[in-house]
């Protein structure tokens, strides 16, 4: 499938809309996509190789809570190879529920392009991933990251 890459961890899956946009990134599970956009397909299939990949001009179309795209759009920002906790999330929003920021990144619907992996906690543990920690190690040793196996 066009729109499906293979990873030593499972299938990830890329849905995109009419015009281009991804509007899922599915990992360890294969969908199928009416429209791909190839242009996107091959940059992720370059992360997920090991390439040092810029995903900030890639479109998006997300469909959540003005809460959420605020958190999602902070954590877009964050560098490869760079972690951020939580906590750090929280206080450049304004929002002292550090566990909110937690529960608005499980509603990430294009994991890896919006960096959710990169989010720690702040003792340096991992903390959580919706496609379980097995898919956050990997992708964080993908960019050279160590993290404390604090779960």
């Amino acid at each position: 499938m066009k729109n499906t890459l293979e990873t030593e961890l499972g299938p990830v899956s890329l849905v995109f809309d009419e015009e281009g946009r991804l509007l899922r990134l599915l990992m360890g599970r294969i969908q199928e996509s009416r429209f791909v956009n190839e242009e996107v397909v091959e940059l992720v299939r370059r992360y997920l190789e090991g390439g040092r990949v810029d995903f900030t001009g890639v479109p998006v179309s997300l469909e959540v809570s003005l809460f959420v795209e605020k958190v999602l759009e902070v954590v877009r920002g964050i560098p490869y190879g760079k972690v951020v906790s939580y906590r750090y999330i929280g206080d450049l929003i304004g929002c002292r529920g550090y566990r909110a920021v937690g529960v608005a990144l499980r509603m990430n619907p294009v994991p890896i392009v919006i960096p959710c992996h990169r989010v720690i906690r702040s003792d340096g543990g991992l903390g959580g991933f919706s496609a379980g920690l097995e898919w956050k190690r990997f992708l964080l040793s993908l960019e050279g990251v160590l993290v404390d196996e604090k779960d």
